[in-house]
């Protein structure tokens, strides 16, 4: 069926600043000896940087708080940390579109390990995919990192497997960068988010 959908990225478009920012220096506030985890991280980005290791296995050693926390612990980290940063008129922006009806997709780069106890206004979470390990968080991605062109088959599958179309010229999406251009592109009606103060404008390239 053709429905009306809004498409938001997270970071710097529902929140201010980027959610592992929050979560690293969550961690170290805790585990200062953690630290020492960035020469593993400087290493495997090196290693991407000159094409002889993928971004997912950089990324997933940046991704070191995952392996020593809880869920409960990711919890209460998203509900502390996360929800404060949440832009207001974004928040109320969505509930106006749940009200007429639009099916609204957060599509973001951040890990669903955390994102998953959002509680925003939405019908669907699509996030970066990490390991479950015996029940417990993991660092290790699995799949792609859900960033660029790899919100696309995200997005429609999702949909697809509502039997939704995209209702073209009465969809609208949202977000800070040009990385999102792709997602952006399933739609008619593109804004962009102000850095810092989250003004919404219409997203021109």
């Amino acid at each position: 069926m053709l429905k009306k959908v809004a498409l938001y990225d997270f970071d710097n478009t529902i929140a201010t600043g980027d959610t592992i920012v929050r979560l690293l220096k969550h961690d170290l506030k805790k585990h200062p000896g953690h630290f020492l985890y960035f020469f593993k991280v400087t290493f495997y980005y090196g290693l991407y940087l000159l094409h002889l290791g993928s971004f997912e296995k950089a990324k997933s050693a940046l991704l070191f708080p995952l392996d020593s926390m809880d869920y409960g612990q990711l919890k209460e980290f998203y509900q502390q940390e996360v929800v404060p940063s949440y832009y207001p008129h974004m928040i109320k922006q969505m509930e106006k579109e749940r009200e007429e009806g639009y099916i609204i997709i957060v599509c973001t780069a951040s890990c669903e390990a955390y994102m998953q106890f959002h509680d925003l206004p939405i019908n669907c979470l699509l996030g970066t995919k990490t390991a479950d390990k015996n029940n417990h968080p993991s660092s290790v991605i699995v799949g792609k990192n859900c960033k660029g062109q790899e919100k696309v088959p995200r997005i429609l599958a999702y949909l697809k497997s509502q039997n939704i179309e995209i209702d073209f010229d009465h969809s609208v999406a949202y977000s800070d960068s040009v990385s999102d251009l792709p997602m952006l592109s399933l739609v008619k009606n593109r804004k962009r988010i102000a850095l810092k103060t989250g003004e919404i404008s219409d997203f021109h390239e």
